[in-house]
């Protein structure tokens, strides 16, 4: 929390910043799905790239999931270049990448769809990450601006007592909405066997946050 008091010739004013947060279930989350091919040519790479995302996509409509939820994010190719004895560097072949982003509610199978995800990727997939979500923010926005005016409520009336003031109108208000949300999961390559993905796929908590700063006369 952080204040400052304001003075310009008789208007005496306070200016406070309040903070509030709230938890809100996630209904759904982000999946961010990574392909990675190393191959001796470009050509090469490619295609086994394009042969990964294609199995993966057809395991997602397999199994029911809607392709307006499943997008291209990236896709990079590079050289592969190591450092060989005598400090020179050769390209030993080439690698590309691509992302594909698959939004997934918790209610629909998702540690399954993860699990398929990754077995018809084989090797070149990697799992970067989860991103939960909430679809309806207002009612937790709303709750968590009435705890951040609360909070500057009772800052400012503290420092008015402090200083033998009383607060008079609020003559302005500023807010800065952030939602904050809660890691899921860390990267994951190199499995062996895919079945062992299948693990349980929690929503937990999202902590949704706003901020106001307010400015109120010193009577």
């Amino acid at each position: 929390m952080s204040e400052s008091a304001n003075t310009a010739g008789h208007a005496n004013t306070i200016t406070v910043t309040g903070r509030g947060a709230v938890n809100a279930e996630p209904d759904y989350f982000h999946i961010n799905v990574g392909i990675e091919a190393r191959r001796d040519t470009v050509k090469a790479a490619y295609a086994a790239a394009t042969g990964a995302v294609t199995a993966i996509q057809q395991r997602l409509i397999d199994l029911s999931v809607a392709q307006d939820v499943v997008g291209t994010e990236a896709l990079n190719v590079h050289a592969d270049e190591q450092w060989l004895e005598g400090k020179t560097r050769a390209v030993a072949g080439y690698i590309v990448t691509t992302t594909l982003n698959v939004m997934l509610r918790y209610d629909e199978g998702a540690a399954d769809i993860i699990a398929a995800v990754v077995d018809a990727g084989g090797d070149a997939v990697r799992i970067h990450g989860l991103r939960p979500g909430v679809s309806d923010l207002s009612a937790a926005q709303d709750a968590a601006r009435a705890v951040a005016w609360a909070d500057a409520v009772r800052a400012a009336d503290m420092y008015a007592a402090l200083a033998g003031r009383t607060l008079g109108a609020a003559t302005a208000i500023t807010e800065v909405f952030d939602q904050g949300m809660v890691p899921m999961a860390r990267a994951m390559s190199g499995v062996d066997d895919a079945s062992l993905l299948a693990l349980p796929v929690e929503a937990g908590q999202s902590s949704i946050t706003a901020t106001v700063q307010v400015t109120w006369q010193l009577l």
